[in-house]
C-alpha cells in the first residue's frame, strides 16, 4: 500500500485530486501513536482519531491546514489492470496495556473509496501516473471497513507481520468499543 498525500484543484469546470509527491505514515512512532500521546495514552480503552484530526497531526497540530488536503491509499499500486484509492475516514483504536506501556492496538478503519478502476490492457507506470494525476471529486464511492492492528511499544508500533493475515481476535470490553461502529 502506498499512503499518498492528494490535494484538491480546479481542473476546468470541475476539480480534480492530484498527489502532491507527499507521503503520510500511520504506524510506527507516526501519525496513530502521535495521536495516542496526543490523547493522553489511553490504555484498556478504546480512543477515535478523525481524517481531520490526521491531517493536523501530519501538519504539526496547527489548526489551519492546506485546503483541499486529502490522504490517500492506494491498497495496490503494483497493479496492472486496476487502480483503487480509498480514503481513511476515521480510525478507531483500543489499546491494551500494561505497566504504562502499550502492548497492541487493534484498530478499525473506517475507509471510503476515492476512486476505483479496472482496465483491461495492462496499465504501464506512465498510465498510473496519468491516471493519478486528475482524480475526479465526484467519484461516488463506497465506505467499507477494515481490521488492523499495531504492535505495542516493544515492537515500534510498526504493523502486525508484513504478508501475514493479520488478523485480529477482539474480546470483552474490546468487542464492545467497536460494536457501535459498524
Amino acid at each position: 500500500m502506498s499512503f499518498l498525500i492528494f490535494e484538491e484543484v480546479a481542473f476546468g469546470n470541475s476539480s480534480v485530486l492530484r498527489p502532491t509527491g507527499q507521503f503520510f505514515k500511520l504506524a510506527g512512532y507516526n501519525l496513530l501513536y502521535k495521536s495516542w500521546v496526543r490523547l493522553g495514552k489511553p490504555l484498556n480503552r478504546g480512543w477515535h482519531v478523525s481524517r481531520a484530526e490526521l491531517i493536523q497531526e501530519f501538519y504539526g497540530g496547527i489548526n489551519e491546514v492546506p485546503n483541499g488536503v486529502r490522504f490517500v491509499i492506494d491498497f495496490h499500486p503494483t497493479s496492472k489492470g486496476r487502480v483503487g484509492l480509498v480514503e481513511p475516514v476515521d480510525v478507531y483504536a483500543y489499546t491494551y496495556g500494561k505497566d504504562d506501556k502499550a502492548i497492541w492496538t487493534p484498530l478499525m478503519l473506517r475507509l471510503k473509496d476515492v476512486f476505483y478502476e479496472e482496465y483491461e490492457s495492462a496499465l504501464t507506470e506512465e498510465n498510473r501516473a496519468e491516471i493519478l494525476a486528475r482524480i475526479p471529486t465526484d467519484f461516488e464511492g463506497a465506505e467499507a471497513i477494515e481490521f488492523l492492528y499495531l504492535n505495542g511499544d516493544s515492537g515500534g508500533w510498526n504493523w502486525g507481520r508484513n504478508g501475514m493475515t493479520n488478523a485480529v481476535f477482539l474480546h470483552d470490553e474490546a468487542r464492545d468499543y467497536f460494536r457501535p461502529f459498524f
